[in-house]
């Protein structure tokens, strides 16, 4: 996980960046960091870009999915709980959403979509209002 923060003209108004990657047979440690970091705790209102390829192939990232079960209790805390939107609702990866972009605030999003990428994955293109 790396994150960087881009400040525009004004100050105010910078960015919270956040890659991640989480290998295919990884723990969940890298998304119980991710969900500790990125917590109310710290400021709400924020603008934050959390973008990767988490290799879950079964997660709901709508936060849509009941249960508190593992790994999709982190992913509803990391969406609902925090206030992000899933930007990309198509399969990046075969059948599975695999790449995956939670913004925040969820009306900064102005266009999103996927095109043919250079591997396996399609890629993504995510346009917000800064």
């Amino acid at each position: 996980m790396i994150a960087v923060e881009v400040k525009g003209g004004n100050p105010k108004l910078s960015w919270e960046v956040v890659g991640v990657y989480r290998a295919p047979n990884e723990d969940t440690r890298v998304i119980e960091r991710l969900a500790a970091r990125t917590g109310f705790t710290g400021n709400p209102t924020k603008r934050s870009i959390i973008g990767g390829d988490f290799n879950l192939l079964n997660a709901d990232w709508n936060g849509n999915a009941g249960g508190n079960s593992g790994i999709q209790a982190l992913i509803n805390s990391l969406v609902w709980e925090n206030g992000y939107r899933q930007a990309i609702d198509s399969p990046t990866r075969g059948d599975a959403l695999l790449d995956v972009y939670l913004v925040r605030p969820e009306n900064s999003v102005t266009s999103s979509g996927i095109v043919q990428g250079v591997s396996d994955h399609l890629a993504v293109i995510l346009e917000v209002e800064w």
